[in-house]
């Protein structure tokens, strides 16, 4: 053990072992260890190292044994205070009854003294206000308060913001991770609801790409000069892709988002100094969480199975909202970034992801397999290849639920946990808002024109032309359909997924009208 250096009130050490302290240099009132970087981090997920700390003996676990992964979920034993969230602060309260103190600001909490005057106020130990900070970030949650959460930025889009921010926790797990397709018109905000999901994981763990050339994305990484290839370490990446990857980018990637091997092998030719031909050799190691976005509607049939394919809401309630927070934003920058940056229940969230990573799990194993099976038949009489990577997706959204209350699930070992029967519930319920678009291989954006106006007007004796589909639209969303967007994008889709038929026009064949499908 290191050296130790008594104080009056605490003890310090060079290199603590302790996973819950205060940093004595800047007053934050809770600090905690984590595991992945060896660093001491607020819930801000601000770095204190470098800092004076003060720890909890009480509180003292090993950061490194067996013994303290599987202390997180035994010792479930509430403190004797009661932390409580909201948009206006913290509130504390005994237990066994009493009055509620607070709201507490973020900036109330930074007095080194703040701490004390809580404690004294209840009676308890100081101690017992740190226990009740770290039960609160670990206790039982919901997507529903995920999702409530991150309205604070993204209005409506419920599904969107909960699947991204299910890839961004998947992105700690061994290979559980998934891609998503961010496909829909321009300005609706899809790289917008990517990047706000992202902004709730450590920065480390988010790569943020504007555009790549085909091969570029391959030239990153640590040479390894004894094995004479490049190395490009992917593992625990979230990697967001804001504009539509070049096609061939696509096309290379494919393996990687297929998760085939958790090393893929690439083979490049390159020109050296000498404008010599040469071959290089790349190395990718694991699996990121891959976010693309893109505009087209039309995608194609490989891209579409190995992902979700999500589109933003675009409806008149969304839009006035979105509408809303744009203006209080872009009215006083400054202080709509002061206020995310001190929202309470933000970074509740993002303390809790800290958590997460820090808990080191890598895999969740689901005990009952066939009852997941069984439920994915039910009305499914006729099954497509395609199925075998749907199948794999509502299990990817069990495992995120069970990853966010890791705490309260059985650990199978030091690094392993067992989903139960609520995670099951929640990921067949978000896959559910979902499902029908991308088993058919569409955006949800597409889905909803074929269905609320392609669908109830089509007919084998009065062929629905591009101008009615256009009226039709402007007539319920009240603005207007791109040409070009209806002919290469939206029509060709739709027929793709079997769901119309283009044939040439009666009355004009160098014109396409839609049929039912044939």
């Amino acid at each position: 053990m290191d050296e130790c250096i008594e104080t009056s009130s605490s003890t310090f050490r060079p290199n603590p072992t302790s996973e819950l302290g205060r940093c004595l240099t800047c007053g934050t009132v809770i600090v905690h260890f984590q595991k992945a970087t060896g660093a001491w981090l607020d819930d801000g997920g601000r770095s204190h190292s470098d800092h004076e700390i003060e720890f909890s003996p009480e509180t003292e676990t090993s950061v490194t044994t067996d013994a303290s992964l599987h202390q997180a979920t035994e010792d479930l034993t509430p403190p004797k205070v009661a932390q409580r969230i909201t948009e206006a602060g913290f509130y504390y309260r005994l237990r066994s009854g009493g009055e509620e103190i607070g709201p507490f600001t973020v900036e109330n909490e930074q007095d080194p003294q703040c701490d004390n005057r809580i404690a004294e106020k209840l009676g308890v130990d100081l101690q017992e206000i740190l226990k009740a900070r770290l039960w609160e970030v670990e206790r039982p949650t919901t997507f529903s308060e995920v999702a409530e959460i991150q309205s604070s930025t993204v209005r409506e889009d419920v599904a969107n913001k909960l699947i991204l921010f299910c890839a961004g926790v998947l992105t700690f797990t061994k290979e559980d991770e998934i891609n998503i397709l961010m496909s829909g018109e321009a300005s609706g905000g899809k790289s917008y609801n990517a990047l706000e999901a992202a902004s709730y994981f450590p920065k480390d763990t988010v790569m943020t790409i504007a555009t790549a050339s085909p091969k570029s994305f391959y030239h990153q990484g640590v040479w390894d000069e004894e094995r004479h290839l490049l190395v490009v370490d992917l593992r625990g990446k979230i990697i967001v892709f804001l504009d539509q990857p070049h096609y061939m980018l696509m096309e290379a990637l494919r393996p990687l988002a297929s998760h085939d091997q958790r090393e893929l092998i690439y083979k490049l030719t390159d020109k050296n100094r000498k404008g010599q031909n040469r071959t290089k050799t790349v190395l990718i190691l694991g699996f990121p969480s891959l976010i693309f976005c893109a505009a087209k509607l039309s995608l194609e049939d490989q891209e579409r199975t190995r992902s979700f394919v999500l589109s933003p809401e675009t409806t008149t309630a969304k839009l006035e909202e979105s509408l809303r927070l744009l203006a209080a934003k872009v009215g006083n920058r400054e202080a709509f970034r002061q206020w995310l940056e001190t929202h309470p229940r933000r970074r509740w969230l993002k303390a809790r992801v800290e958590r997460i990573r820090d808990a080191g799990i890598q895999e969740i194993v689901i005990p009952d397999q066939d009852d997941i099976l069984r439920r994915f038949l039910k009305g499914r009489e006729h099954l497509a290849p395609r199925h075998q990577r749907d199948l794999p997706k509502i299990v990817a959204l069990v495992k995120a639920h069970a990853m966010l209350n890791w705490a309260y699930r059985n650990r199978v070992n030091p690094s392993t946990i067992e989903a139960n029967l609520e995670d099951v519930e929640a990921g067949f319920w978000l896959y559910g808002l979902v499902a029908e678009a991308n088993e058919l291989g569409l955006s949800p954006q597409v889905y909803e024109m074929y269905r609320d106006i392609i669908k109830p007007n089509l007919s084998l004796t009065d062929p629905l032309r591009k101008e009615r589909i256009a009226g039709l639209y402007f007539k319920m969303q009240g603005r207007r359909l791109g040409w070009k967007q209806l002919e290469r994008g939206i029509l060709p889709a739709l027929e793709a997924s079997g769901l119309i038929s283009l044939q040439p026009d009666p009355t004009d064949r160098r014109r396409m009208v839609v049929y039912p499908p044939r």
